[in-house]
């Protein structure tokens, strides 16, 4: 099983639809979706994937900031140094506040303090390749991120999608509706 086609193709198949779901969301979680989704038709293919994969998180009633780290101007020593004590984190440093419309300069995967992954390309490689570590390894998904990561595996990786949460068939059945 080609894991990162199957991922792209799953996750390009579902982002129509999921942008529709993200719209109608409201509460906190919809109050942190529609500035991400403002600028959606800005971004290219892999920048409206990212946006994608951070209002997923807050859909599912999850904290982006559980999973992702971003960074201005910063170096990439300096991000290293601030990981130290992060478990599992995805960090993207950005050019500047004025671009920060722009793709990040340098997106990484930090696990136990220690930077696995480096050049990841964009947050939705990030998390590919941080589901692919978390299988080859046996790692646990973190608990703070445990319907994000369900979601990578059953509706996007398309594995052991028979046991879903109700949290994650509910969005299921809404992707197919």
């Amino acid at each position: 099983m080609d894991l990162e086609r199957t991922f792209l193709s799953r996750l390009d198949m579902y982002t129509t639809k999921l942008l529709e779901i993200f719209r109608r969301k409201g509460g906190t979680a919809g109050t942190k979706i529609k500035p991400m989704l403002d600028s959606v038709n800005e971004h290219h293919v892999d920048g409206r994937r990212d946006i994608i994969m951070r209002c997923l998180v807050e859909y599912l009633g999850e904290s982006g900031e559980e999973l992702i780290k971003d960074y201005q101007d910063i170096s990439q020593e300096a991000v290293k140094e601030d990981c130290s004590n992060h478990m599992m984190k995805i960090t993207v440093i950005h050019p500047s506040v004025a671009q920060e419309t722009q793709d990040p300069v340098y997106v990484s995967v930090i696990i136990e303090g220690s930077e696995v992954l480096d050049n990841c390309r964009s947050v939705t490689n990030a998390c590919l390749l941080l589901m692919g570590v978390i299988y080859t390894v046996n790692l646990r998904y973190p608990l703070k991120l445990k319907y994000t990561f369900e979601v990578f595996q059953k509706l996007f990786l398309e594995l052991d999608i028979l046991k879903m949460s109700a949290k994650v068939q509910s969005l299921h059945k809404k992707l197919l509706a």
